[in-house]
Formats: C-alpha cells, sequence, structure tokens
C-alpha cells in the first residue's frame, strides 16, 4: 500500500512539473528513482524537464497488484494440495 502511494505521488509530480528543487520533491524522486530505475528504458525518449508521464513508474503501478494477485493465487493453490 505504501510503495503503491508513494509511486501514484511520484507520477502525479512528474505529471505536474513539480519543481525538483523543492526539498519534498526531491526527497521524493531520491526514495522512488531505484525502485523504477530497472524500468527506466521505457523513459528514454521523455523529455528531461516540464510535464512528463513516466512509464516505468506506470508500469510499476500496474505490476505490483497484478504480482500480488498472482502470489495469492500460488499461495492458495500450494496451500491447498496438502488439503487433498
Amino acid at each position: 500500500g505504501a510503495l503503491w502511494a508513494l509511486l501514484l505521488v511520484r507520477v502525479v509530480l512528474r505529471l505536474f512539473a513539480a519543481r525538483p528543487d523543492n526539498w519534498f520533491v526531491e526527497a521524493l524522486y531520491a526514495v522512488s528513482s531505484p525502485l523504477v530505475a530497472p524500468l527506466a528504458f521505457l523513459d528514454a525518449g521523455q523529455p528531461r524537464f516540464g510535464a512528463v508521464l513516466e512509464l516505468s513508474t506506470l508500469a510499476l503501478l500496474v505490476l505490483i497488484p497484478v504480482g500480488y494477485l498472482l502470489w495469492q493465487l500460488v499461495r492458495r493453490r500450494t496451500s491447498g494440495e496438502g488439503a487433498e
């Protein structure tokens, strides 16, 4: 929940071109940058400044719930095997 909220705030700040010299924005980017770094190739064509729709962060916002649902599905299937 907290990770997803952090990434959602990052998307909104980038979309509205928040000033990176603001201490809150700078801290949020510093904390969330390692999370989006593996998918940074998705943002290669994005401008460095101004309003940006960060595809790497959006991908993580989709992958986190999907990963959680898959984990729950696998966990339920493996815990149900011993009961039969």
